[in-house]
């Protein structure tokens, strides 16, 4: 057997350097990886005006929960392709679930993620070469804690903003604020990559942005303070955290799709999973109409059973970048002469 490539990330700039060298193929055959963290992940948020050092407030408690709640989603995409958080065991849920220290005689709040990144790896080591390991897990750690990314966040929101105020006295806030803030271009288009390469760290990144949401508005309500040692004054953190939540939009798809689950013990008595044969990216559906849609049904098995590709039109909905509640509407074979 084959030995474990052992990656010491230190910090965040280790976590840059690797990401890059695995992107760009410059680390060369890893048939296994073992990542060891040293003090990072982890993620810190400090409230300045707290009443009383060592409290959490509502709100905190808020941003808390929602970053709970996405790191359970994490684990549900990438251990099952779902991120129905129904479907999680109470095992599965104490296992991911988050530890915050409050430093004594403070209001510093202090996440270590490393343990629940290391988890993470678990979830997908059997269906990855090692590379494609390393890409996975940096990208994790990067987006719940890396400085930059969550500075990417805030420059966006500041910015998003900056286009919606008609005051001029706010514009010039969030101008100023917006030059304070550290930009690395390079490195975030790294990031920007391993999305593309692994489309399912977008949905954890919509999942991520979130909960970040929700922290920037337990900033504001607390009269400022920073995360991740990225300062928020409490002026520009309650201009920025009126930006809303994510909503659902109807979405339309057409194209080509492999089946790779056929479900019939679902209660509306049949489910499918397909597969984008061009981006590799997971659809769970159902039929529109299950009388109607018969002959849908069997091409649909036909193909899983052939393992070939069909052409599939659903409607849904979007959310957090991914399609839910999709409903099949039609469905072709491929002529053997077009498929692909």
């Amino acid at each position: 057997m084959a030995e474990e490539a052992v990656f010491e990330i230190r910090n965040e700039d280790d976590a840059w350097t690797i990401l890059e060298r695995a992107l760009h193929n410059k680390l060369g055959e890893l048939p296994g990886v073992h990542v060891v963290w040293k003090g990072w992940p982890s993620l810190n948020i400090h409230l300045s005006n707290v009443p009383e050092d060592g409290t959490i407030s509502s709100s905190t408690m808020t941003a808390i929960l929602e970053l709970q709640k996405s790191l359970y989603r994490t684990h549900a995409l990438l251990a099952s392709g779902s991120d129905n958080l129904r479907s999680l065991s109470r095992a599965e849920r104490e296992q991911f679930e988050l530890r915050l220290k409050v430093e004594k005689g403070s209001s510093l709040l202090s996440i270590n993620l490393s343990e629940i990144i290391s988890k993470y790896g678990n979830d997908v080591i059997a269906k990855m070469t090692g590379t494609e390991l390393l890409i996975m897990v940096l990208g994790l750690a990067l987006i719940y804690a890396g400085k930059l990314v969550i500075g990417e966040f805030i420059k966006a929101k500041t910015e998003q903003r900056k286009l919606t105020s008609d005051d001029e006295k706010t514009r010039q806030l969030l101008s100023n604020y917006q030059a304070q803030l550290e930009n690395d271009t390079k490195r975030f288009e790294l990031l920007t990559q391993a999305l593309e390469k692994k489309p399912v760290l977008k949905q954890i990144e919509q999942s991520a942005t979130e909960a970040r949401d929700e922290i920037v508005k337990a900033v504001a309500d607390e009269g400022g303070g920073s995360i991740q040692h990225i300062p928020l004054p409490r002026e520009v953190a309650n201009e920025i955290s009126s930006v809303s939540r994510a909503q659902s939009s109807e979405a339309k798809l057409v194209g080509q799709y492999r089946v790779t689950k056929v479900d019939t013990t679902v209660p509306d008595g049949f489910r499918v999973t397909l597969e984008d044969v061009k981006s590799s990216e997971l659809v769970t559906a159902s039929l529109f109409d299950a009388i109607v849609s018969a002959e849908h049904r069997r091409v649909l098995q036909d193909a899983e059973w052939r393992k070939q590709p069909v052409y599939v039109e659903m409607a849904g909905r979007k959310l957090r970048g991914k399609i839910i509640d999709a409903k099949i509407v039609s469905v072709a074979p491929i002529p053997a002469s077009a498929a692909r």
